[in-house]
């Protein structure tokens, strides 16, 4: 399910990136006597794949989740067109206490990616802290819960 995902959203499935992990997976599995060639987990037959794109100044993001668990994002750079087909200088952002949402994840993923040069999300990392912070935050209904920005920044 995640290479068709893939495949609409990028035309193939991405080198290294979750659907070839996820049919890399499979295959041991299988082999191991573990699992049946078309049996998936509860997290995929109830809730599916995702493949989603984001378009934000100067960034097309593409976040790759599994029953609403983000498993990879890529950032692809786009430029920002202003009059006269001129580029743009973008905006910076003001950063304060409120709570992270899926906007400001993408956001820090895009920086984070202009900043290393690389498009993959480093576990740990800025950007992986800003979407479970972004995930944790959308499935919290008391403000007093959330996860600000300012946290996420100064880890």
């Amino acid at each position: 399910m995640m290479q068709s995902a893939e495949t609409m959203v990028f035309g193939k499935t991405q080198k290294g990136g979750p659907a070839a992990a996820m049919q890399s997976a499979a295959t041991f599995n299988e082999r191991a006597g573990l699992v049946a060639h078309r049996q998936a987990t509860d997290a995929v037959s109830s809730e599916g794949v995702m493949v989603s794109e984001t378009d934000i100044p100067g960034a097309r993001i593409i976040t790759e989740s599994v029953g609403g668990q983000v498993l990879g994002q890529f950032v692809q750079p786009a430029p920002v067109h202003g009059g006269g087909g001129v580029v743009a200088a973008q905006n910076a952002i003001t950063i304060g206490d409120r709570p992270v949402d899926q906007s400001d994840a993408a956001a820090i993923q895009a920086a984070e990616t202009r900043a290393t040069g690389s498009s993959v999300t480093v576990p740990g990392g800025l950007a992986a802290t800003a979407q479970s912070a972004a995930t944790h935050n959308a499935a919290t209904d008391r403000d007093e819960e959330k996860i600000k920005l300012n946290d996420v920044l100064w880890v």
